[in-house]
C-alpha cells in the first residue's frame, strides 16, 4: 500500500529520486535520517513525520503546514534553538510505538504548500541547514539504506483520517481481531459499514437471504437497478460493496445453526442481529460458553396513533459480564404480524442500533472512555430517553 503511494505520487517520487528516505505508515509521511544541530553543536539524525493526504494512491495537497519531529530539540548553528519551528516540546504517540518528541508549525509567508515535496524540502532545510553548514560530509553519512517494513494492513488504502485525527496509535487494538456479523439485514449491514473502517484483520458475515429491494433501503448507500436484478445474497452484494476497502471481508451464505455453530469459536467479537429468540439464545449460549464477547442490538416498532413508537435496544457479553444475558433475553419468537417482520423501513433505526453496538463495542476494546460500563442501552422513540442498565 505504501509503495503504491509513492509510485504514483509524483512529489514522493520526486522525494526519492533526490535521495530522503520516505515511507508511509498508518496514514502518516515519515522522513527518516534529517540532520540536525543539538544544543551542543553536535550533529545527530532526526525523523520527521506528518499527516499524509491522499485521494485512493495518489497525494493531494497537504492539508496543513504542521509536522512531528522525532528527535531532541533542532538548533541554530551558535547552539540556541529554532524556536520558530517548534510549536510545542511535548509527546505525542502517533501510531503503534512510534512517539513523537516535538509537534512542528512552519508556515513561510502565510503560504499554502503545493504538495508534499514542497512540505517535506520547506522543513528539512530549515532543520538541517545548521548541520549541513557546519559538516555538510558528516550529513551526508548519516543517510542509511531505509529497510521498509511492509504494511500487512487489511484495509485496501491508507486510512489517512486515523493520522488526521491524531487516533492511528489505537489501530493496534484492532489488528488482530477476527469479527463476525451474524445477520447482514438493516442493522448489520451498518455494522459492517463502521467495522469495515477499522483495520480489524478478518470480518466474516453470516446471512442465507437474497438482497432484495425491501433490504435496499434499510442498509447504507444505495444499490443500483442492475444489483437488485442480480439476486444476490447479501452477504454477497455486501461484499462487493465492502471489500473496495476492506480486504478481510469474508462472506458466509448461510444462517449459524447447530451444525455450523463452531465456527465462531475463533471469532473474537461476535454481532448478533437477528431477530428470531430462539436462534439467538442459542447462539448466545454457545458464546457464553466459550466467553466470546458479544453485543445484540434489536428494535421492537410498533404502531401508535398513526405514528410508529418504540424503542432501540443494545446488549453487550463479556469477561465477567455474562450474568444479565438471562433476564434480558427472554420471550418468544417473532409473530408474523409483528410490524418489525413486516419490514417497514426504518433505516435510521438500524443505522442507530448500529451506532450504539460500534461504540459499545470500542469500549469494551478500551478505544472509547468508559465510567459507567452499562451493559444495556435503550432508546425510547416517544419520549427520547436513554435507559442504560448493568448487570
Amino acid at each position: 500500500m505504501s509503495e503504491a503511494i509513492i509510485n504514483r505520487s509524483p512529489d514522493l517520487i520526486k522525494l526519492q529520486s533526490e535521495d530522503y528516505r520516505i515511507e508511509i505508515c498508518s496514514g502518516y509521511l515519515i522522513v527518516h535520517y534529517i540532520p540536525y544541530l543539538n544544543k551542543n553543536k553536535e550533529i545527530k539524525s532526526g525523523t520527521l513525520v506528518m499527516a499524509l493526504a491522499n485521494s485512493g494512491n495518489i497525494t493531494i495537497k497537504p492539508k496543513d503546514h504542521t509536522a512531528y519531529f522525532i528527535g531532541e530539540q533542532p538548533c541554530n548553528i551558535d547552539g540556541s534553538f529554532v524556536t520558530s519551528l517548534v510549536n510545542s516540546p511535548q509527546k505525542q504517540n502517533l501510531y503503534a510505538n512510534v512517539v513523537s518528541d516535538f509537534y512542528l508549525s512552519c508556515h513561510p509567508d502565510d503560504r499554502v504548500y503545493a504538495d508534499y515535496y514542497d512540505k517535506v524540502t520547506t522543513y528539512y532545510n530549515i532543520i538541517s541547514s545548521p548541520a549541513i553548514n557546519l559538516d555538510s560530509e558528516a550529513c551526508r553519512q548519516l543517510k542509511k539504506p531505509l529497510i521498509v517494513k511492509n504494511e500487512n494492513s487489511p484495509l485496501v488504502y491508507t486510512d489517512t483520517n486515523a493520522s488526521h485525527s491524531n487516533t492511528a496509535c489505537f489501530n493496534d487494538k484492532f489488528y488482530p481481531l477476527k469479527i463476525a456479523i451474524i445477520g447482514a439485514g438493516g442493522t448489520g449491514s451498518y455494522i459492517l459499514d463502521f467495522v469495515s473502517k477499522t483495520p480489524v484483520s478478518e470480518i466474516h458475515l453470516f446471512d442465507a437471504d437474497l438482497f432484495n429491494t425491501h433490504n435496499a433501503f434499510r442498509a447504507p448507500g444505495a444499490a443500483s437497478v442492475e444489483e437488485l436484478e442480480q439476486q444476490l445474497f447479501k452477504v454477497e452484494y455486501l461484499y462487493k460493496k465492502y471489500s473496495q476497502i476492506h480486504k478481510g471481508i469474508i462472506p458466509h451464505k448461510e444462517y449459524i445453526t447447530q451444525d455450523n455453530i463452531a465456527s465462531l469459536k475463533s471469532m473474537s467479537y461476535v454481532f448478533l442481529c437477528i431477530d428470531k429468540v430462539s436462534v439467538r439464545n442459542t447462539i448466545a449460549g454457545y458464546l457464553i460458553d466459550n466467553e466470546i464477547p458479544f453485543i445484540n442490538s434489536g428494535l421492537g416498532i410498533g404502531l401508535s396513533n398513526c405514528t410508529l413508537d418504540g424503542m432501540v435496544e443494545i446488549t453487550a457479553a463479556y469477561k465477567d459480564h455474562y450474568s444479565h444475558i438471562k433476564e434480558v433475553f427472554s420471550g418468544n419468537d417473532v409473530k408474523d404480524d409483528d410490524m418489525y417482520a413486516s419490514n417497514i423501513q426504518i433505516a435510521e433505526l438500524n443505522a442507530m442500533a448500529a451506532i450504539y453496538s460500534i461504540i459499545k463495542w470500542k469500549k469494551m476494546l478500551g478505544f472509547y472512555c468508559d465510567t459507567k460500563q452499562e451493559v444495556r442501552s435503550v432508546y425510547s422513540i416517544n419520549d427520547n430517553d436513554i435507559y442504560n442498565g448493568k448487570d
